[in-house]
């Protein structure tokens, strides 16, 4: 296995949620779960890696198993990494990203290059800022998108246009917050 120089960067600078980030994205780079357990392996001395389940129950039924419910399940198990919420998370995995014969086959050297050099890290952060699963992303927008109606608003019922502006850049604000505020729930 072929582990990136930015994981073992931050097992020597024990950056438990960039450790953590990385182990659940092995999951999907590697439905096998062999690379998952090479990079476990490494992190093992890393001290409060795993967490103590935090009790939220887990959805049994499998037949309710979607993407939804995985990319909710991978936003969790950053927050809680424990043992519980690992597993569940593998099982999700391997329902909806069953093993095939050429996934058993491809090479982590090949799944590598095939993202041009980037960590596993660094594709997924993409990937997530892409789909709009990426926090910072979404307060980002939320302050753009806040700020454009705010500033609307107050231009209408402001004087000027310098308190439209001040009427939305606070309103801009508040959204991003609320954005930011509503991404963190969703992790609930």
């Amino acid at each position: 296995m072929e582990s990136s120089n930015v994981f073992y960067e931050a097992v020597a600078k024990k950056e438990v949620r960039k450790l953590r980030i990385m182990l659940k994205d092995s999951l999907l780079v590697d439905p096998t779960f062999k690379e998952f357990k090479e990079l476990e392996k490494t992190a093992s001395s890393v001290e409060d890696l795993y967490d103590v389940h935090d009790g939220r129950p887990f959805e049994e039924n499998s037949e309710l198993w979607d993407d939804a419910y995985m990319d909710k399940i991978m936003v969790q198990v950053v927050g809680n990494f424990s043992h519980e919420r690992v597993e569940h998370l593998m099982k999700v995995v391997r329902k909806l990203r069953p093993v095939t014969e050429k996934s058993s086959n491809t090479s982590a050297h090949k799944r590598s290059s095939d993202r041009a050099g980037k960590s596993d890290y660094q594709a997924q952060k993409e990937r997530d800022q892409a789909n709009g699963n990426y926090r910072e992303a979404k307060i980002a927008a939320g302050a753009v998108i806040g700020g454009v109606v705010c500033c609307a608003v107050g231009a209408a019922v402001a004087s000027s246009a310098a308190a439209g502006a001040v009427v939305g850049a606070v309103g801009g604000a508040a959204a991003g917050a609320i954005v930011a505020y509503c991404t963190i729930d969703e992790r609930k």
